[in-house]
């Protein structure tokens, strides 16, 4: 069966609560600070829902649209309501299936799933722990895409956002190390003896370079295929940083050896339509409405690929 798959990092798409100021207890028509108004014991009975913000939202949704995959794997995703109103508002309701498990950050930032296709079965991981405590802030979710009506055959997605940079590269690549050790264990324990025969794939926001000693635990080719290394170096890059204008490939698609040996020649696409025009390593067209920065899709590029699963 063909499917097309995706991983998108959609940069803080959040529902936040809009304190209304007539409230009562709220101190009339003043701006309000919720922490200090909660603390002081204001009381909030009504409460309003935005994804914010709208025309930033809307470039976010065009990337998915444009692109229509039947699965896409999301990050920096608020919680399922979020992912259920951006489905509904912003994508025509395109997605039947939603999934999203909160999990351990404080930013509230996890990680979801928008699917066409039957999601069969869900697992987290945001208890595993480790000699040093906690592994995933954000969860490892094991998500089962049923492939055919009867549920006889499946594709295995797990999705990842790994330990941002914040707070030093190497200050904070030992907890990214400890998390691709932990997303390999779970893949040979969920397979076990069958793993390099086995439907699955590895989906997401890495936050480190594929040479980078901490990601070795995952982007083991006994394992796995790195499909974005399919294309030419100097086209891999799916992030801009643009204190140091430089291109990183962050955000990834690792297909299962039984799967990248089924399909050996696909490509993957790398969306960089929704860029703003500070991203100058990018010299190509952009979608309408996005020019400075504030106006982009995602300070990420989504990946696509189209595969035989």
């Amino acid at each position: 069966m063909g499917i097309k798959i995706g991983t998108f990092n959609t940069e803080n798409l959040f529902l936040r609560y809009k304190f209304l100021a007539t409230e009562r207890g709220s101190m009339g028509k003043k701006k309000v600070d919720p922490a200090k108004f909660i603390k002081e014991g204001g009381r909030i009975n009504m409460l309003g829902f935005e994804i914010f913000d709208e025309g930033q939202r809307k470039n976010t949704a065009r990337v998915i649209l444009e692109n229509d995959p039947d699965v896409i794997c999301l990050q920096e995703v608020e919680n399922l309501e979020t992912l259920k109103q951006f489905n509904s508002k912003y994508l025509n309701r395109k997605y039947p299936y939603s999934m999203l498990i909160d999990g351990n950050d404080m930013r509230q930032i996890d990680v979801g799933i928008l699917s066409k296709l039957e999601i069969g079965g869900v697992r987290t991981h945001q208890f595993d722990k480790d000699a040093k405590g906690e592994i995933f802030s954000r969860d490892c979710l094991e998500a089962d895409i049923l492939l055919d009506k009867k549920g006889n055959k499946s594709l295995t997605l797990f999705i990842n956002h790994l330990k941002s940079r914040l707070g030093g590269v190497t200050e904070t690549a030992e907890k990214r190390e400890r998390q691709t050790t932990r997303v390999a264990e779970i893949i040979n324990e969920h397979f076990g003896s069958n793993v390099k025969n086995a439907n699955f794939a590895v989906l997401g926001d890495f936050n480190d370079t594929p040479d980078a000693s901490c990601l070795k635990p995952i982007l083991d080719d006994k394992l796995v295929e790195n499909v974005v290394a399919r294309l030419p170096k100097n086209e891999q890059w799916t992030h801009y940083w643009e204190g140091k204008h430089e291109t990183n490939q962050f955000d990834y698609i690792l297909l299962s050896k039984a799967l990248a040996k089924k399909n050996p020649k696909i490509l993957p696409k790398i969306e960089r339509r929704g860029l703003a025009d500070y991203a100058k390593a990018y010299k190509g067209p952009r979608f309408p409405g996005v020019g400075p920065k504030g106006t982009e899709a995602s300070d990420h590029c989504a990946v696509f690929i189209e595969i035989n699963a």
